[in-house]
């Protein structure tokens, strides 16, 4: 197995591991293990457990916005108001795309005081914002909602329906909280947006 192979099946094994056990109760010896490695060769990729944990994250991050931009992007090419009305659904779908990956994210978002793994959920969040600011920008030029609307405030109401949605799945709470349910939160939330 080529290095950059190897590399990416440790990352994959560990994003797994990571998942289902806290940062603090994976151990390098069982990282490496499930990785089908030695200890000396998962150190020899990565230097220490941290140093595997915060590529495993970066590399969420990464492989997320790509399938939550590709989505996004698809919708706002064909009709920027149908994009906006599916955004809560296309990041569910995103999610799903990653479900271990997703309640990683969220865990180390929840669990960590380490400014390292701030950083890179403050990343996460500050590039969904500008994702969804940017539409909000071009639905305004476009006249799909009022002028007058704080797009900051606009785009944080949707970021905290999404912040609901993980919550959702790490904790499996609000079983009606179904897709059905996601579609009307979607069209009220942008009926607000239009009434201004």
């Amino acid at each position: 197995m080529r290095g950059d192979e190897r590399r990416a099946l440790i990352l994959e094994q560990a994003k797994r591991t990571f998942a289902q056990k806290s940062y603090r109760e994976a151990s390098t010896g069982e990282l490496a293990r499930v990785s089908g490695i030695t200890e000396p060769i998962l150190y020899r990729h990565f230097g220490s457990k941290k140093k595997l944990y915060l590529a495993v994250l970066t590399t969420l991050v990464e492989q997320f916005m790509k399938r939550f931009k590709q989505l996004v992007e698809q919708r706002a090419e064909g009709d920027l108001a149908d994009c906006l009305t599916n955004l809560l659904l296309d990041y569910r779908t995103a999610a799903m795309g990653d479900h271990a990956g997703i309640h990683l994210l969220l865990s180390a978002s929840l669990e960590s005081n380490d400014p390292d793994v701030t950083e890179i959920v403050q990343t996460y969040n500050h590039e969904v914002y500008a994702l969804i600011y940017g539409l909000l920008e071009k639905a305004q030029r476009q006249k799909l909602i009022a002028k007058r609307l704080d797009l900051s405030a606009a785009t944080w109401g949707y970021l905290s329906f999404l912040f609901g949605l993980q919550f959702r799945a790490k904790f499996n709470i609000f079983s009606e909280f179904n897709e059905e349910t996601i579609r009307e939160i979607n069209r009220l939330w942008l009926q607000a947006l239009q009434a201004g």
